[in-house]
C-alpha cells in the first residue's frame, strides 16, 4: 500500500458502504417477511409461487454478502479482500441474470426491470475494487 487513506479512498468506502446497507436491508427482507417481500418485487411474482423458505435461505446470501461488505466498508485499503468475498455472491447471481436473458429463459423487459437492484450492488463493488487495483492500494 502507498500513500494515506484520502478522499478517492473515502469515495471506495462510500461504494463498499452503498453496496453494504442495500445488500444488508434487502436480505433482512427477505429474512423477515419473504412473502412480502415477493410481492414488493414485481418480477418475482413472475417466477412461480412464493416459498418462503427459499427466500430466507437468499435472504441468508444477501444478508451475509452484506455484512461482509460492511466489514471491508470499514477499511477497504485494508479489507479488500473481504470486498472480493462479499461481491462474490452478488457478481455471481448478476452474471445469472444476465445468462437468463441472453438464453431466453426471462425477457428483456424483466431483465432490465431487476437490473438496478442485480447488477447495482456488484457494480459497486467491482468499482471499488477497481479503483483501489489502478491506484496500487490493493
Amino acid at each position: 500500500m502507498t500513500g494515506k487513506f484520502d478522499a478517492v479512498d473515502r469515495t471506495v468506502q462510500a461504494l463498499l458502504l452503498i453496496a453494504a446497507i442495500t445488500t444488508i436491508a434487502n436480505g433482512v427482507f427477505m429474512i423477515v417477511k419473504p412473502l412480502d417481500w415477493y410481492v414488493f418485487v414485481p418480477t418475482v411474482v413472475t417466477t412461480g409461487p412464493p416459498n418462503a423458505h427459499f427466500i430466507r435461505d437468499i435472504g441468508l446470501a444477501y444478508a451475509g454478502s452484506g455484512l461482509i461488505l460492511l466489514y471491508a466498508a470499514a477499511n477497504p485499503v485494508r479489507h479488500w479482500r473481504a470486498a472480493v468475498v462479499g461481491g462474490l455472491w452478488l457478481t455471481l447471481h448478476g452474471l445469472l441474470h444476465i445468462y437468463e436473458v441472453a438464453a431466453g429463459i426471462c425477457g428483456p423487459a424483466t431483465f432490465w426491470a431487476d437490473a438496478p437492484a442485480v447488477l447495482g450492488q456488484p457494480a459497486l463493488v467491482i468499482a471499488a475494487l477497481v479503483i483501489l487495483r489502478l491506484r496500487r492500494r490493493i
